[in-house]
């Protein structure tokens, strides 16, 4: 919570806020591409199609539908995060230990998540492990990130340039990407991106 508390006192530069944006955005891109894949290789010889991910209808009502979609990540991850947190303290305080407070946690999320087959179920359970992981390791920030690479990576359309929903792919991409670019330059402190490597003597 040290980076969150210095998010809050408007320390935005703050190197390691840009740690943690860091860290979450590349758990949730290795979580997106890790599920993404492995769905694409079971659906399309199954079902013979070529999308690979379960697309939120919202990047199916219109342009402006998945910009609003997009931009509200932040404040629908943020609150659900912070809902996942207090249950979190919730339980561990009833169970009286930490890791059986992470186990109740997982297993209400798994709850949540309804997987219908042992496929779901085992993607399901890397899910909740990454993101119980990043949210004890990295903090709230890391979390935040996580989902919002999660959810618009994970569930935009696929990126193919030569189709009609081209557009709304690349949208689902630059909060991500903003995200990434803003938490590099935080990371370094206001040192330069080449560190002296560039500086003459």
């Amino acid at each position: 919570m040290v980076s969150w508390q210095r998010l809050l006192s408007g320390r935005f530069r703050d190197p390691l806020v840009g740690r943690d944006m860091l860290l979450g955005i590349l758990a949730g891109s290795a979580i997106a591409a890790v599920l993404c894949s492995a769905n694409a290789l079971l659906v399309i010889p199954r079902l013979g199609t070529s999308e690979a991910n379960h697309v939120n209808p919202t990047f199916g009502q219109g342009l402006w539908q998945a910009v609003g979609f997009t931009i509200s990540q932040p404040a629908s991850t943020c609150i659900a995060t912070l809902i996942y947190i207090a249950i979190l303290a919730i339980m561990t305080g009833i169970l009286r230990r930490r890791w059986l407070g992470l186990a109740a946690l997982g297993l209400i999320w798994l709850a949540l998540i309804s997987p219908t087959s042992l496929l779901d179920l085992a993607f399901s359970v890397l899910y909740v492990v990454v993101s119980l992981a990043v949210m004890v390791r990295v903090g709230l920030i890391g979390s935040v990130c996580f989902y919002i690479v999660w959810h618009t990576l994970g569930f935009s359309p696929p990126l193919v340039l030569t189709h009609w929903y081209a557009g709304r792919a690349v949208i689902a991409l630059l909060l991500p990407l903003a995200l990434l670019v803003w938490g590099f330059y935080a990371s370094l402190g206001g040192q330069p991106i080449f560190g002296s490597s560039l500086k003459e003597d």
